[in-house]
C-alpha cells in the first residue's frame, strides 16, 4: 500500500459528517480531520483503523472483572463545556507517568496550539471518581450513529484497576443505551503492540477498515504484523 496522509480543518461539523469520516477511515485531531495510512516513529508502523458494532459487543469475563474492580467509584459523563482545571492537574500526572509521546495538556490535546477553545465536535467528558477525588478522565466525540473516543487518562496509582479500559466500557455502556450503532476507539499498529489493548472489547465484534477496497472488514490476526 502506498502510504498517505490527508487532512481537512473544517469551520463546522453535523452528526451526519462526523459519521461519514468515521466511517471513510478518518479521526479527530484537535479541531481538525485526518487520515493516514502509517505512523512514523523509527520505523513507519501499518496503522489500521478500529470500529465496533455496539450491538455486537458481549459482556466478556474481562469486562467483569473491570466493573468489579472499579464498583467502588463513581462516575459522571456530561456535555464538554471547557476543560476542568481537575483534569488539566491529573492529565499532567498522568502524562508525566507514561512512556510514549503524547500532548502536553487535554487542551493541547483538543485544540491544538490555540488559545481558545471554539470546538466544532460534540463532545461528552467523563470523570471517574474515588470519593471526592477524580481518578480518570476522557472525553468522545458523538455523531448521528456513531461516536468515538479521543482521550482517556488516570491517576497512576490506579493503574491496577485497568481505568484506561473501564473508561472505554463506560463509554459503550453510555452509547448502547443511547441506541447508537458503531463505536470508533482510533487504531492498531501492526509489528507494535501498545495499541491492542483495544482488543480487549472483543476480537469477534472487531471490524478494520480496508483503505485499498474502502470496507471493514472483521478482525483478523494477520494485521497485526501485516507490512
Amino acid at each position: 500500500m502506498k502510504p498517505y496522509f490527508h487532512s481537512i480543518n473544517p469551520d463546522s461539523l453535523s452528526d451526519s459528517e462526523l459519521d461519514l469520516f468515521l466511517a471513510l477511515g478518518w479521526y479527530r485531531m484537535h479541531q481538525h480531520i485526518f487520515t493516514c495510512s502509517h505512523l512514523l516513529q523509527e520505523i513507519p508502523y501499518v496503522v489500521h483503523w478500529l470500529r465496533y458494532p455496539l450491538a455486537e459487543i458481549k459482556n466478556h469475563t474481562s469486562h467483569k472483572r473491570i466493573r468489579k474492580r472499579c464498583k467502588p467509584f463513581r462516575h459522571a459523563i456530561e456535555t464538554f463545556n471547557k476543560i476542568p482545571d481537575t483534569h488539566e492537574a491529573l492529565y499532567t500526572s498522568y502524562r508525566q507517568s507514561i512512556n510514549f509521546d503524547g500532548a502536553d495538556s487535554v487542551h493541547q490535546y483538543l485544540f491544538g496550539e490555540t488559545e481558545g477553545n471554539q470546538n466544532i465536535f460534540k463532545t461528552k467528558c467523563i470523570s471517574v471518581f474515588d470519593g471526592e477525588r477524580l481518578i480518570a478522565g476522557g472525553y468522545f466525540d458523538l455523531g448521528e450513529n456513531s461516536a468515538t473516543s479521543i482521550l482517556h487518562f488516570f491517576n497512576p496509582h490506579y493503574k491496577n484497576y485497568s481505568l484506561g479500559k473501564y473508561l472505554m466500557l463506560l463509554t459503550v455502556d453510555y452509547l448502547q443505551s443511547a441506541g447508537y450503532r458503531f463505536y470508533y476507539p482510533g487504531y492498531l499498529l501492526a509489528r507494535n503492540p501498545k495499541m491492542n489493548y483495544k482488543l480487549f472489547i472483543g476480537k469477534e465484534a472487531t471490524q478494520y477498515f480496508d483503505a485499498e477496497t474502502a470496507t471493514w472488514l472483521y478482525f483478523q490476526e494477520h494485521i497485526l504484523v501485516s507490512e
